[in-house]
């Protein structure tokens, strides 16, 4: 295959120093792979909006000093942008807001009306060719839900269509970096959805085409027999998972391998993806290493992982990506991060409890505790795989130690719950200097900061058990523990009007 490639998501809160990607791409080079992209999105120091360059996003200068080291070793550094949807991180900085195409949930748009944000984007796609030498330039397009929704848009909808707005941006847009000497590349989810695009688009466009439950072979032949040439993109199953389905993983880079050799594709984009929110890269980056060495060299998986992480790395692995998802419904393949979603991201623990405290107190809690215990037997103690494995080990006790709250809430032991809440927060106090550390190593600098929120809020509902224990009568009411643990709770609201719904 002409092309092997990842994507390093730098836009997930990644602050990696020059010197971690120097040893990353080091690594990826003697795995097999030819080419990395940098996704950015926000997460690099445009000199056209300047507003939008957080701390530590990726310098310009450090892509050209990685790319005079390592495009002469036959490893490309890829640009890898999005210019119409994925655009949270500049809509939700200050000066960002008057390109937003309207309010969403999902993936945040910019117009594509308007000649601003048309002038925007390809401000944004200049300085990464400024930065960027490489030929291909990634424009994104994926996931632009929006098309169509602001007035503007919406009128232009009813006389072309969402296909037709997209067609009139990125269009244009590929034609006007083919100008400038450069291939245009683009995500091909949306290309499905609208196939008439496609007519749109300059024959040179390569589009990436991306499928994670399963295999690419009808949208890649289809878009092989239009005169386009594509790359097939599997993903690495952390953004789904609570560490990385594992086996998952290996299946969808096998199809898009067999799919792309099928079709005659330029070849594979392993993706990866949101290395935030509790998971980090250092934990993960021996599973994309071989990926890379299956794709180049046929690789037996297990030997791979073996050669790129070591013997105690790949039994924790397997422990971690595929016996613990085996045993739990609510951590297997197939949901969606449940994990960490009802753990972390929603900035409320007891959302865990609620959702998985039978099965977390039960025999499957039980097994996934030994499973820790046994995955962790041979890992140094500041190996990065080891804070994936007291994720999962921490998130059993601290459900558990709330189980046991509610039950002296419930017999009005106020001083015995509050106990046990503290021993929950003494366990996830425990994760916060491997969060720091991944940070240190380029990782996420917010996530320490999710967990101070974690710990605040727990503190906040043991000053409410303290507060309700010191006039807790006998019998009467008390607000359920459930109640009482939501952040919206306030005392006297017997109703609670705002506890019920989804935070």
């Amino acid at each position: 295959m002409e092309f092997i490639g990842w994507t390093y998501d730098i836009a997930r809160e990644q602050s990696p120093r020059e010197e971690v990607l120097r040893e990353t791409l080091r690594r990826s080079l003697e795995a097999g792979y030819n080419a990395i992209g940098f996704y950015l999105e926000h997460r690099f120091a445009y000199a056209s909006a300047p507003w939008a360059a957080g701390q530590g996003c990726l310098e310009p200068e450090t892509v050209k000093s990685l790319t005079a080291e390592f495009n002469p070793q036959g490893l490309r550094i890829i640009p890898f942008l999005n210019t119409l949807g994925h655009m949270e991180g500049f809509i939700r900085s200050e000066g960002g807001r008057r390109l937003a195409e309207g309010p969403a949930e999902g993936s945040l748009q910019i117009c594509p009306s308007r000649e601003e944000c048309i002038k925007f984007a390809r401000g944004l796609v200049t300085d990464a060719m400024d930065a960027f030498d490489d030929e291909w330039v990634h424009l994104g397009g994926d996931e632009t839900t929006q098309l169509g929704q602001c007035p503007v848009c919406a009128g232009r909808a009813e006389k072309i269509g969402k296909a037709g707005i997209y067609s009139e941006f990125f269009g244009p847009l590929c034609e006007w970096v083919l100008q400038k000497g450069r291939r245009p590349c683009l995500w091909g989810d949306m290309l499905i959805e609208h196939p008439e695009a496609l007519e749109a688009m300059p024959k040179e466009t390569v589009i990436f085409d991306w499928h994670y439950a399963h295999g690419p072979r009808a949208s890649a032949q289809t878009f092989r027999e239009k005169g386009f040439d594509v790359v097939c993109c599997p993903a690495v199953h952390t953004y789904d998972s609570a560490w990385c389905f594992l086996d998952l993983t290996r299946r969808n880079v096998d199809e898009h391998l067999q799919a792309a050799n099928d079709v005659g594709a330029l070849g594979v984009c392993v993706t990866t993806w949101e290395l935030s929110f509790f998971t980090n890269y250092p934990s993960v980056l021996p599973v994309i290493y071989s990926a890379g060495r299956r794709l180049a060299k046929g690789d037996d998986w297990n030997e791979a992982l073996v050669e790129e992480g070591g013997d105690a790395y790949a039994r924790a692995a397997d422990i971690l990506g595929n016996r613990i998802p085996a045993r739990s419904e609510f951590l297997r393949a197939g949901t969606w991060r449940q994990l960490r979603d009802r753990f972390v991201i929603r900035q409320d623990p007891f959302h865990l409890w609620r959702a998985w405290s039978e099965e977390a107190c039960g025999e499957a809690g039980d097994e996934i505790l030994r499973l820790c215990d046994e995955a962790e037997q041979d890992l140094d103690e500041r190996h990065p795989l080891r804070f994936a494995i007291d994720l999962h080990r921490v998130a059993v006790q601290w459900v558990r130690h709330v189980e046991e709250a509610r039950n002296r809430y419930a017999a009005r032991d106020g001083v015995g719950c509050c106990k046990a809440l503290a021993a929950g927060a003494e366990g996830i106090h425990r994760l916060g200097d491997p969060l720091l550390q991944a940070w240190e190593e380029g990782g996420s600098r917010a996530d320490p900061l999710r967990l101070v929120r974690l710990l605040q809020h727990i503190a906040e509902v043991t000053r409410r058990v303290s507060d309700l224990s010191r006039e807790m009568p006998e019998a009467g009411h008390l607000p359920a523990f459930e109640t009482l643990t939501s952040p919206p709770f306030v005392p006297y609201d017997q109703a609670a009007w705002r506890t019920g719904r989804d935070t």
